[in-house]
């Protein structure tokens, strides 16, 4: 009976306990990692399971894409992973704004635009929801840049705002996006952009790929897993995604049997750290030669200098770092974000070199002596200690450290610059450096545009002069789709290779240019001629441009008007808003006009209420930094503080597809100051070295008249053995 007893009680017991354990929350819900991870520095061998975008097991038979998300997703946080920093880039993330980086820039050649867009709140920038440009033709435009998610993928497209439909949209077009993107699939977050071994990854093909429309299928292919045959770019819009005759277009994987290992896994060749080269692919940039503001040409890929870090063994990484939100660490001086803000502050220039007690607030300031001595002391990485010998601290406060020791080597004249963005360099192409976007650098502008000039540093940076056709309301300039803009102006514009050379400094026939060189040396090769017969090219070039631009971009902005629906359609470029100058739509023009101009030919110049809208966009350049003997002011103050001084006296040149001449703006100018202000103060340094020698001088003579009153004292005082004997005799 006792034993009965006993059993039914420990029973009981049991079950309690069972209950009890139940009702525990598990290591997720309380906050820890429920995905498995190695906690070694050894790279772990991944040999996996691959899974499709249906989260089907995939074998050679299979002939749907693979999934990252259905396959990295089983050991790896994705859903965090894919909020950071490179994945939210088509989303205003208000926790990942920050400070304000390179544009989207949307480059059309044939209709001269080059339009800076970005989905985050940053000034300048326009949101390209509302001007028109759905997510679909962001994903199409500048999917082969982006690692994945954003308006990419399902979940972030149901999670962010709407395009707001207006009224000139038919509900045709509100409804060709949504069953497009059941046909592309979604472009996922793709781990392997960054974390393939390099040479593994296939970038150009993957870039193919999304141009091809096909979304779901670019990891796949990047990673050679197997062959993919069909676009869905050749499936009409509007196209049932259900019916199984559009099913039948859709892209098929023919996978290669060799990448499975017997056990049905697939070896990922894969590194925790990721190396140099995959963010090459996006973060590389060039600089362009100009001649008289003309382009000479991409410079030499030997005359660059690589970063001076990565010339002494570092990655990007080593500074660049994140954890699992994928929140990287940009580097700047005042970065916030979710991770310890000390331990961000140590990664930045300020830093790394020198230390950061000053990052610290009233509540670190009582940490222990071991925090504040070795956590926040500079030499991070064996970051040597900069002495700045002879540097007046104010030069802490006006300008960053990016400001002299980043960039370009900068000259008197601002480069052209081509960046991986914005040129795609790392496709196989011919480049010359005209293409566009125009990007020209290195500027010295204050940090922030938009705040008080007299209150923000001066860093280096790198801009363009927008360039879009517009509409103008109420005297407000804003864009209109450059879809539909081409579209639009096909027939007026008749543009087949670039607006440029076709337009604005079009290509002289052979009687043009016997007419400037005469016959005989209108035969001879290009390469052949004098400086003298290139001006005379160059100006007969812009005469034709200008009577060519004036024809065909008033055409096109009646035919945007017709067509579109526009009220008054502009151009803009170089800073310059062009309108109509016919009777017709004169009087339009001028009730939404701030103010303008006298006609010229068909169009005329206006001027705008939103002049940040056309005016220079810059955005910061930190990379590559050059050694501190190449640094701006390294040889003394005159480098800086005299007339021709490259961080105020050097110039840059309003540019872009029209060929109109625009006088060029110093660096003064850009960060506020007045040249006659410049010119005072340097007035002070000119005579410096005089004045160090006049002083040197004036204290040598000086000490050495006290030497010689100092002996001549000495000289006529008497000794002791004087004194006693003149004592004795007395």
């Amino acid at each position: 009976m006792n034993n009965s007893i006993r059993t039914i009680v420990n029973l009981t017991l049991w079950g309690l306990g069972l209950a009890c354990f139940a009702a525990v929350p598990s290591f997720a819900e309380t906050g820890g990692r429920r995905f498995d991870h190695s906690d070694s520095d050894k790279r772990y061998l991944h040999h996996i399971i691959l899974y499709d975008i249906n989260n089907q097991k995939i074998s050679p038979e299979s002939d749907q894409p693979y999934s990252p998300q259905n396959t990295c997703g089983r050991c790896h946080d994705y859903e965090t992973i894919s909020h950071g920093w490179h994945f939210n880039a088509f989303r205003n993330d208000a926790a990942g704004n920050g400070r304000p980086g390179e544009p989207w820039i949307w480059t059309d050649e044939r209709t001269g635009t080059q339009l800076p867009l970005s989905y985050r709140d940053w000034p300048g920038r326009f949101n390209p929801a509302s001007i028109g440009l759905s997510e679909l033709e962001m994903t199409r435009h500048f999917g082969g840049r982006l690692p994945g998610g954003g308006t990419g993928a399902k979940e972030d497209r149901d999670s962010a705002p709407k395009k707001p439909i207006t009224a000139s949209e038919s509900d045709a077009d509100a409804s060709t996006e949504p069953s497009r993107w059941a046909l592309t699939g979604d472009l996922e977050v793709d781990c392997m952009v960054c974390h393939a071994v390099s040479g593994a990854y296939d970038f150009e093909l993957r870039r193919d790929t999304i141009a091809a429309e096909n979304f779901a299928w670019a990891p796949t292919t990047a990673l050679r897993l197997g062959d993919i045959a069909g676009s869905v770019a050749k499936i009409k819009d509007g196209s049932d995604p259900e019916d199984e005759a559009t099913k039948s277009k859709l892209p098929k994987v023919t996978y290669n049997a060799n990448r499975f290992n017997t056990d049905g896994t697939v070896f990922m060749d894969l590194v925790r750290q990721v190396e140099n080269n995959a963010c090459y692919q996006c973060h590389s940039q060039r600089s362009v030669t100009l001649h008289d503001g003309t382009v000479g040409g991409l410079d030499e890929q030997w005359v660059h200098d690589q970063d001076v870090h990565i010339r002494a063994g570092m990655n990007c990484t080593d500074c660049h770092r994140n954890g699992i939100d994928h929140q990287i660490t940009r580097g700047f001086e005042g970065e916030i974000q979710s991770t310890a803000a000390a331990d961000m502050a140590t990664l930045s220039c300020v830093g790394c070199h020198l230390g950061t007690d000053f990052y610290l607030d009233e509540d670190a300031a009582e940490a222990s002596l071991t925090q504040r001595e070795i956590a926040n002391r500079p030499g991070r990485l064996g970051a040597p200690l900069p002495h700045h010998v002879g540097l007046p601290p104010i030069h802490f406060e006006k300008l960053t450290c990016t400001a002299c020791h980043s960039g370009p080597i900068p000259k008197q004249t601002a480069a052209g610059l081509m960046t991986s963005l914005a040129h795609g360099l790392g496709e196989k192409a011919h480049r010359n450096g005209s293409e566009l976007p125009s990007i020209r650098g290195p500027l010295f502008v204050p940090w922030d545009m938009s705040h008080d000039q007299g209150n923000v540093r001066t860093t280096v940076a790198r801009g363009i002069w927008p360039a879009f056709w517009g509409e103008l309301r109420d005297g407000v300039v804003t864009p209109l789709s450059p879809e539909k803009v081409y579209t639009a102006t096909r027939k007026s514009l008749r543009v087949r290779r670039g607006f440029i050379e076709e337009i604005s400094r079009p290509e002289l026939s052979s009687k043009e240019l016997a007419d400037v060189l005469g016959p005989e040396r209108a035969k001879i090769e290009v390469n052949e001629y004098t400086e003298e017969e290139r001006s005379k090219i160059a100006a007969k070039q812009l005469e034709s441009g200008f009577a060519m631009f004036d024809e065909k971009v008033s055409a096109s902005l009646e035919a945007i008007q017709s067509e579109l629906g526009v009220e008054s359609a502009v151009y803009v470029s170089s800073g310059t808003v062009y309108g109509l100058a016919e009777k017709n739509t004169q009087e339009g023009d001028e009730k939404n006009a701030a103010e303008v101009t006298e006609p010229a030919g068909k169009l005329r110049e206006i001027s705008v209420k939103n002049a940040d809208a056309v005016d220079l966009l810059p955005w910061p350049l930190a990379h590559n930094v050059r050694p501190a003997g190449w640094s701006l002011g390294a040889t003394g103050c005159l480098e800086c503080h005299a007339d021709d001084g490259l961080i105020f006296a050097s110039t840059v040149t309003p540019v872009g597809p029209s060929p109109k001449a625009v006088a060029p703006l110093t660096m003064a100018s850009l960060q506020g100051i007045a040249d006659a202000d410049r010119l005072l103060w340097n007035q002070l340094f000119t005579g410096r070295s005089t004045f160090k020698v006049l002083i040197a001088t004036s204290l040598t003579t000086l000490a050495g008249l006290m030497l010689i009153g100092l002996f001549s004292i000495g000289r006529g005082k008497p000794t002791r053995d004087e004194t006693l004997t003149s004592g004795g005799a007395s």
